[in-house]
């Protein structure tokens, strides 16, 4: 019986394989600290903690981008590269809806840098593997799950606005995790290729917990130095100075104000956001008021 042959044999069905994977990685997670588990998930976010997460999801989604675009090149499997060349465009669409929503927020991505756990985790780890599979099996099963596990976390515990976006990217995250799941099912067809993705799964998993655990330290920098200059209110609510308020639009950057209207449209000066009928749209890009965030004050 030839090397390949006995491979064959004695590896798993692939989609076994890929089940009992999972199940590893979600029985790994059930055993971690409450810290561990989430980017800051257990716990309401105050708004610097907030900004400091959307931060870090931006940076990610840039970097995400960026180490998966690099693999196209190099990926000869022909549905694993249309897969990934929607992920490039999903992940520039989150990068852009999130720093839309900093925008929104009064605050930009200038000035910030990642933790040194984050860089050696998504910007070298992630971006390596020797092919296909492995690329994806850290990124697109470890990555991707873990990601959709820390926004349910957060979910119920971030403002409106930024619980829009969340719902606005979700769909995508598990785009991605089927397309891992399809890679595996497909190739990981041999005892040598399932011991390579387990490797870089587990591996992926243990640099995932230190970056959570690094976020956590920065948030207790971020809580320090908001207990000492923070006076801003809370995301999506705004302060009682009874001025107009403006809204911005997450896709173009329209910004409604409500003291000038949108007589264009036939919205007069002095219409609340919330008064504007329902099928009014953005005079720049036609997207409806669901697309508007509240502008900080």
């Amino acid at each position: 019986m030839s090397t390949a042959a006995a491979e064959t044999q004695s590896a798993e069905d692939p989609k076994t394989f890929y089940q009992n994977l999972v199940s590893t990685l979600e029985s790994r997670r059930d055993a971690l600290s409450e810290a561990e588990k989430s980017f800051g998930g257990y716990q309401p976010l105050e708004r610097a903690e907030l900004i400091e997460w959307l931060k870090f999801q931006c940076w990610y989604e840039q970097e995400a981008a960026g180490f998966i675009g690099s693999w196209l090149r190099d990926t000869p499997e022909p549905e694993v590269f249309v897969g990934l060349c929607r992920q490039v465009a999903d992940e520039g669409k989150h990068y852009q809806l999130i720093l839309s929503h900093l925008e929104s927020l009064g605050t930009n991505m200038e000035g910030w840098t990642p933790e040194p756990e984050w860089v050696a985790w998504v910007s070298e780890f992630y971006a390596a593997g020797d092919d296909t599979l492995e690329r994806v099996a850290a990124h697109n099963i470890t990555g991707e799950l873990g990601a959709m596990d820390a926004f349910d976390g957060l979910l119920p515990r971030v403002p409106d606005s930024t619980r829009a976006v969340l719902e606005k990217i979700i769909p995508d995250e598990k785009f991605h995790v089927s397309l891992g799941r399809m890679a595996v099912h497909r190739y990981a067809t041999t005892a040598d290729r399932q011991a390579r993705v387990r490797d870089r799964v587990m591996t992926a998993f243990e640099l995932e917990q230190k970056g959570r655990l690094a976020f956590e330290r920065r948030l207790q920098q971020v809580r320090e130095e908001a207990a000492a200059n923070d006076t801003s209110p809370a995301p999506g609510k705004a302060a009682d100075t009874g001025q107009s308020l403006q809204w911005v639009c997450q896709v173009c950057g329209w910004i409604y104000d409500e003291a000038v209207g949108d007589p264009d449209s036939g919205i007069p000066p002095g219409t609340a956001f919330e008064d504007i009928p329902d099928d009014w749209m953005c005079p720049e890009c036609l997207v409806t008021k669901e697309d508007f965030v509240l502008l900080s004050v």
